[in-house]
């Protein structure tokens, strides 16, 4: 934390301008010693060159920001040089020379959540913006980084939780003079629970919009997953024969429908087999499903609905919040019958569309997954972006909830008081003010390196 870091900011390769970003407490010695300059202003950008010594490294413009007021609250050097892999290289091996070391993915921003620049909401909506694959995705984390609406929410939750523990705190430090009657705790707990609650509601949607939907295609042995799969991606990318169990491990992709982000995963068919490779692709299969939040149900339109599909239907019939498409193929045989789809189990729970993944005729299939999924994705206040938001401000509802119980089943309130304080700290948590080293190095270890 107390080193000063370096990084190339820009892709490395060839380009106009290369940029290498530093930060820390020796920046004033390195653009003393490394660009020769010892009278400069902050916010001003600068002509000059970069020395390694005597020696010239390239020329360059460069802008100094002081500390408080840059990215990450502390003395920042933004070097802006010829964009070549070598020479950008050479920029950063000269800064590093010159006192600093080179920065560890994400350390930035890091370190601007440390001082206090950002929370973690924000730094972990700077990353998504950054990977975004589509205009829905881009959308989410632009309103999460303009809009304060969320971090206002999130605040008031904070400022609500802290007004209640200091209330408990004074009846337990002044019993005599204030009592607080557990009637009104537990209508203040069920207050902040509903505004909790308000939050979660479009969480899953803003996860979906930047993570993408997590989906699985399943069926029995040489129904078509794996053409499905190629069509969708308009390559071939899994293996495609007449032999039955030709898939036997999962295959993962990354797919564009429309602005729609899918996360696709073709499976290994299920079936009763005795092959024990067979088997632990099915079973991998089985922990897809599970999840999932959008299973296609692919059924081979040529044959009847048999033992095999009936298996597959059992496993996914009573699966809570998922989504299901039944897919009938091979609409190009002329063995293909629609009677071949048992309608009248589906058609009350799950939409069929019809295609033909041989002859790659699958816009049936895309156009019900935009239908799905377009209102979900298409956000229109900030919301939660990712599972380890929404998981911890689960965790701090159902510490709420374990204080209300605690209080209902006639404990005094420093028992609930406990579940409370957790309850806030998990607030802490998940804008980065209460933090563990792990969880930080977790979570920054996804981003860039010189961001």
């Amino acid at each position: 934390m107390y080193d000063t870091i370096a990084a190339i900011s820009t892709p490395l390769g060839m380009g106009a301008i290369g940029v290498v970003r530093v930060s820390g407490k020796e920046v004033a010695n390195i653009i003393n010693k490394s660009l020769k300059k010892n009278k400069y202003k902050p916010k001003k950008m600068y002509y000059g060159w970069v020395y390694d010594e005597d020696q010239i490294v390239d020329e360059i413009t460069w802008v100094f920001h002081k500390q408080p007021n840059s990215y990450t609250g502390e003395d920042m050097l933004e070097i802006f040089c010829h964009g070549g892999k070598l020479v950008t290289y050479n920029v950063l091996k000269t800064v590093i020379k010159s006192g600093a070391r080179q920065a560890l993915p994400g350390e930035f921003s890091k370190r601007a959540v440390l001082n206090g620049k950002m929370d973690l909401i924000k730094a972990e909506a700077i990353n998504s913006l950054i990977k975004s694959e589509t205009p829905f995705s881009l959308n989410a984390t632009l309103k999460l980084l303009k809009d304060n609406q969320l971090s206002e929410a999130i605040e008031e939750l904070k400022r609500l939780l802290m007004n209640m523990a200091a209330e408990i705190e004074v009846e337990l430090d002044y019993p005599d003079e204030v009592e607080i009657n557990s009637s009104d705790l537990k209508e203040k707990i069920l207050y902040i629970m509903k505004k909790i609650d308000k939050i979660l509601t479009e969480a899953d949607n803003g996860i979906i919009a930047v993570e993408g939907v997590k989906t699985v295609i399943v069926g029995k042995p040489n129904s078509g997953k794996s053409t499905l799969l190629n069509a969708l991606l308009k390559k071939d990318r899994a293996i495609v024969t007449e032999i039955p169990g030709t898939t036997r491990d999962t295959i993962e992709e990354n797919l564009n429908i429309n602005g729609i982000l899918l996360k696709l995963i073709d499976t290994a068919g299920i079936r009763r087999t005795e092959d024990k490779i067979e088997k632990i692709g099915i079973e991998r299969t089985l922990n897809a499903i599970d999840e999932s939040d959008l299973i296609l149900f692919i059924l081979d339109g040529t044959t009847p609905f048999d033992y095999e599909d009936e298996l597959i239907y059992s496993k996914i019939k009573d699966l809570k919040n998922k989504t299901v498409i039944i897919v009938l193929n091979k609409s190009d045989s002329e063995n293909f019958k629609l009677s071949n789809c048992p309608t009248k189990l589906f058609e009350k729970k799950y939409d069929i569309v019809t295609i033909s993944a041989k002859n790659r005729e699958i816009k049936s299939l895309e156009d019900k997954i935009y239908e799905l999924y377009f209102e979900k994705v298409n956000i229109e206040e900030p919301t939660l972006t990712n599972m380890r938001q929404k998981n911890t401000l689960e965790m701090s509802k159902l510490y709420l909830l374990k204080a209300l119980n605690s209080l209902e089943s006639g404990f005094p309130n420093d028992v609930a008081m406990i579940d409370i304080r957790k309850a806030l700290e998990k607030i802490y948590e998940l804008t980065g003010e209460n933090y563990t080293e792990e969880l930080l190095n977790t979570i920054f270890s996804n981003f860039c390196v010189g961001k």
